[in-house]
């Protein structure tokens, strides 16, 4: 069911409660514009035909393996007002700390919920029903610092800023501040999920985010 946000409609996110993103494994990512505005281009005869915004996005889809030593870009689409990618981390190194665009990020192996009690797996936490209120504002500090979030975050900043720049609308947010992902989670799953990514321009007109 789709949920309101700033009072706009938005996929709901199918994102696990209090998961560790940095944790290694494969992210199916969809990100919309704002407004679900079409400015990446048209599609034509089932194929993607990219605006000079949205060779700009595309052109930093190739960028991203490079933000991150852990970081490996599978499948991507980009479409008229949003983009689908498969983001892949590989597992830890031996470093204590990471780095994605000069900024350091913290390893998260274990979340601690309070000072008394033993610390406890984040994929353990996403089955409690309910957190405290300092509980959660806790794992949202620590999730603002988790590699994927960062890796999408500066995707949306460079974007934006090089879009802003071509149409002089400094300032403009031109991503909806969240994101769909879905974990996945088994080669079946992997696969259907690249075939949906790869068709996508192809089912243009049966698509949810199609105005």
């Amino acid at each position: 069911m789709k949920e309101k946000f700033k009072n706009k409609y938005r996929i709901e996110p199918n994102r696990l409660q209090y998961w560790d993103y940095s944790a290694p494994g494969n992210y199916f990512i969809t990100i919309i514009t704002e407004n679900r505005n079409c400015i990446f281009g048209t599609i034509k005869n089932g194929l993607m035909q990219l605006s000079k915004y949205g060779r700009i996005v595309e052109n930093e889809f190739l960028k991203i393996n490079h933000y991150n030593k852990r970081v490996q870009l599978d499948e991507y689409i980009v479409m008229p007002n949003h983009v689908h990618c498969i983001i892949t981390l590989t597992d830890y190194n031996d470093d204590e700390n990471e780095n994605v665009g000069g900024i350091a990020v913290e390893k998260i192996h274990e979340f601690s919920l309070r000072p008394n009690t033993p610390s406890r797996q984040l994929s353990a936490i996403k089955q409690r029903h309910k957190l405290t209120e300092n509980e959660i504002k806790q794992y949202r500090k620590i999730r603002r610092n988790m590699v994927l979030i960062k890796i999408l975050g500066k995707f949306k900043q460079q974007t934006s800023k090089h879009i802003n720049m071509e149409r002089n609308t400094p300032g403009y947010s031109n991503w909806q501040s969240d994101f769909y992902d879905h974990i996945i989670r088994n080669n079946g799953d992997y696969k259907r999920i690249k075939n949906y990514i790869a068709n996508n321009p192809a089912k243009w007109a049966e698509d949810k985010l199609n105005k």
